[in-house]
């Protein structure tokens, strides 16, 4: 399992790399990008450059630009969470990355609201890269149960 802080940092560099594609930004992502994953090693550089280059290829190519980001966030934020397992080290390097691309991102871009909605007598909960405290109030009897107990 990885650290809450890497984790978060995984999801924030793909959050920011995903949303510089297609953006004046993009060079400066990609590169970086695929020079911090390579780590020094160009077949695998370059493989990273490929992945990174047919993602923002099929950004391009869709009409549904945002929805394209959202399905991307999550591949990038897997690949960075296996990054930084096998070089917790690297975590500085990946912030510098990421504080070098925000300022050149499109006003907008830097970041995404979350939604998370529970239905019928569902509890949802989300939270990244913090706590969450849950307090249960005292348990309602189900459906079914309150009818019974109506005409009981």
């Amino acid at each position: 399992m990885l650290d809450q802080t890497l984790a978060a940092l995984a999801l924030s560099g793909a959050t920011t790399v995903v949303a510089a594609m297609a953006t004046d930004a993009w060079e400066t992502a990609r590169t970086g990008t695929a020079r911090l994953l390579g780590r020094g090693e160009p077949p695998r550089q370059a493989a990273v450059e490929n992945q990174l280059d047919a993602d923002a290829e099929l950004l391009l190519s869709e009409s549904d630009g945002p929805g394209v980001r959202r399905d991307l966030v999550p591949v990038w934020n897997r690949r960075l969470v296996a990054f930084l397992r096998e070089n917790p080290a690297a975590a500085g390097e990946l912030q510098a990355l990421l504080e070098e691309i925000r300022p050149a991102l499109p006003q907008g871009e830097a970041g995404w609201v979350q939604h998370v909605t529970a239905h019928g007598r569902g509890t949802a909960f989300g939270v990244q890269g913090g706590d969450i405290h849950y307090h249960a109030g005292p348990a309602t009897p189900a459906d079914g149960e309150a009818a019974q107990a109506d005409r009981g």
